[in-house]
C-alpha cells in the first residue's frame, strides 16, 4: 500500500467515525450502526496505526457516552409513563367502582 493511498483510507475511516459521532449527537441510531459496519469493513484489510488508534478510541468515547446518556433518558421517560399508566389505572377502577355502586351520602349531625 503507498502512502497516499494509506492517507486517503485513514481519511475515509475518520469520516465514517465522525459521522457516527454526528449521528450519536441527533439520536440517529440506526446511523450509527451503519458507520460502525463501514469502518469496519474498512478495517479488515488494514492495520490501524497507533495515532489513529487513538483517535478513534476518543471518538468511541464519545460515542459510548451518549449512548448511556439516551438510554438514562429513555428509562426515565419509562418509569415516569409507568407512574403516569398506574395512576390513571386507579381512576379507571374507582369510577368503575362508582359507576356500578349505589352512592351514599351519609349525614352526621
Amino acid at each position: 500500500m503507498n502512502p497516499s493511498n494509506a492517507t486517503t483510507w485513514e481519511r475515509d475511516l475518520r469520516n465514517v467515525t465522525e459521522q457516527a459521532g454526528r449521528a450519536a449527537v441527533l439520536g440517529l441510531w440506526d446511523k450509527v450502526r451503519e458507520c460502525y459496519r463501514l469502518r469496519e469493513m474498512h478495517l479488515r484489510d488494514h492495520t490501524l496505526p497507533p495515532a489513529l488508534a487513538t483517535d478513534l478510541t476518543a471518538f468511541d468515547l464519545e460515542v459510548a457516552a451518549r449512548i448511556v446518556n439516551a438510554r438514562a433518558a429513555v428509562e426515565s421517560l419509562l418509569i415516569e409513563t409507568a407512574k403516569v399508566r398506574r395512576n390513571l389505572q386507579g381512576l379507571r377502577s374507582w369510577q368503575d367502582l362508582s359507576a356500578t355502586e349505589p352512592f351514599h351520602i351519609d349525614r352526621q349531625a
